[in-house]
């Protein structure tokens, strides 16, 4: 027998089947859609007042790390759940994304602190130098932070479609409406 981690996936019973007899999806889910979307909305915040950069900067990349791996997670869970329970075809091929969006988002944050950081540094020693501050930094740092508030904004809103389609595969037909 050969061990891989899609084999883990697939059968029922692997890690991302059940925690104490509960399915991992319905757990882990929430921490995906709260912690993925409110960490990208405080990056776009933290992006727009440059002076809590230094502050929180990396505390939002952290917090996005988490809603990331949540969302890998959610995902992987999903489909041990769907072994059990049957697919919700739309939920899931929404949420095969997400970890993906998740991923790309996390990954745009980083290169932003990054960027922010030296930024920062060079406007610093041109401050104690007399130097003029470097346009390019400057530019640099916009470019960076539109591309990466886009995709902030488009994890948001994928977290809340998906959110809700799995929302709608599982409570509709069963409550009152």
């Amino acid at each position: 027998m050969t061990f891989s981690a899609a084999s883990l996936v697939r059968e029922v019973g692997g890690p991302f089947d059940l925690i104490g007899g509960l399915p991992v999806h319905p757990l882990i889910v929430h921490v995906a859609i709260v912690v993925l979307p409110v960490a990208a909305l405080a990056l776009i915040v933290v992006m727009a007042l440059p002076r809590m950069h230094r502050l929180v900067r990396w505390g939002v990349v952290a917090a996005l790390a988490v809603g990331a791996l949540a969302a890998w997670i959610a995902a992987e869970s999903g489909e041990a759940l769907s072994e059990r329970v049957g697919e919700a075809e739309v939920h899931e091929e929404l949420g095969e994304n997400l970890p993906l969006i998740a991923g790309i988002t996390l990954a745009l944050a980083v290169v932003w602190a990054v960027v922010a950081e030296l930024s920062a540094r060079a406007s610093r020693v041109a401050a104690t130098t007399g130097a003029a501050p470097s346009r390019v930094w400057l530019a640099l740092r916009i470019a960076v932070s539109v591309v990466t508030a886009s995709m902030a904004a488009y994890a948001i809103y994928s977290t809340v479609i998906v959110g809700h389609s799995g929302a709608v595969a599982t409570w509709l037909g069963r409550v009152g409406g």
